[in-house]
């Protein structure tokens, strides 16, 4: 009997078992079906963003393209417009160093030139009001009875002027050899003081003399010999005349009352003609020195 109910029982349990197998067997389907469904769901899901995604980098290429082809001509106008400044900036420094190149020399030429000038005549004022106060103090002591100074006049010309400069140094340092002091320089033309004008013509007819012995003094042969390297020169130191012609160099003393008429001083601007009147003198007062 034991025995029968234990085998019921465990017909039972095993039933039951297969019953509960059975269920579980069963429901498996729909839920895999289920998972099927999500699974397509999630496809057709990733399908659809696919082409979104296509379609949204399509739209983006085509405005891309768009904005490209509308920028184009800004793009291509920036680019002229560059090219143009450069051009432009090409153009401008250019001006630049032409006007530097051209311009700033001659400013800076005028400007020096000016400076000179303002420098010339600071001097010349100066030497104007040192002879000033000279002539001053001279009259000041001539009226309490002193002797009057002794003005002499010189001049300096050559042809062509610019030979000139070349006589400056050895004229101004014979004129200082013989005592003679420049109280005023006005062009080719000297004021000289210092000495007397017949004291200077024995001084002048004594060098005429030691010349023709070879016993000048060094500042009148160094005179002579500037002379000799121009083609047209004259030099006067009161009644001493010295002429430079292509054809020849000659100096003469002046009698002292000549100095005083017109064509005396005429002769200053015409060796040619300076030459003819020394010709005129006396053997004494000649010296021929070509």
């Amino acid at each position: 009997m034991k025995v029968i109910l234990v085998l019921l029982c465990l017909a039972i349990a095993g039933r039951e078992l297969y019953l509960a197998f059975d269920r579980r067997r069963r429901a498996g389907p729909p839920e895999i079906a289920d998972i099927r469904t999500q699974l397509t769901a999630l496809k057709d899901t990733r399908d659809e963003l696919e082409h979104f995604r296509s379609a949204q980098r399509e739209r983006l290429e085509r405005l891309t393209a768009e904005r490209t082809a509308e920028l184009a001509p800004l793009a291509a106008g920036q680019d002229r417009l560059a090219e143009s400044l450069r051009e432009t900036d090409d153009r401008i420094g250019s001006l630049v160093a032409q006007i530097n190149d051209r311009m700033v020399p001659e400013v800076n030429e005028r400007l020096n030139t000016q400076k000179a000038a303002l420098e010339r005549l600071t001097a010349d004022v100066a030497a104007l009001r040192a002879h000033l106060v000279a002539r001053l103090d001279q009259a000041v002591a001539a009226s309490l009875g002193a002797e009057p100074a002794d003005l002499v006049a010189a001049s300096l010309t050559a042809v062509p002027a610019a030979a000139r400069a070349a006589l400056a140094g050895p004229f101004e340092r014979f004129l200082e050899r013989y005592g003679l002091w420049c109280e005023l320089a006005d062009g080719d033309r000297y004021y000289l003081s210092g000495r007397s004008p017949r004291g200077l013509e024995r001084d002048f007819l004594e060098l005429l003399t030691a010349r023709g012995a070879s016993g000048a003094p060094a500042e009148a042969e160094a005179l002579l010999t500037a002379l000799r390297g121009t083609a047209r020169a004259t030099a006067q130191v009161g009644p001493l005349l010295i002429v430079r012609t292509p054809e020849e160099l000659l100096c003469g003393v002046l009698p002292l009352a000549e100095l005083r008429l017109p064509e005396t001083a005429a002769l200053l601007d015409d060796p040619s003609r300076a030459s003819a009147r020394l010709r005129r003198l006396p053997a004494a007062r000649l010296l021929d020195a070509s």
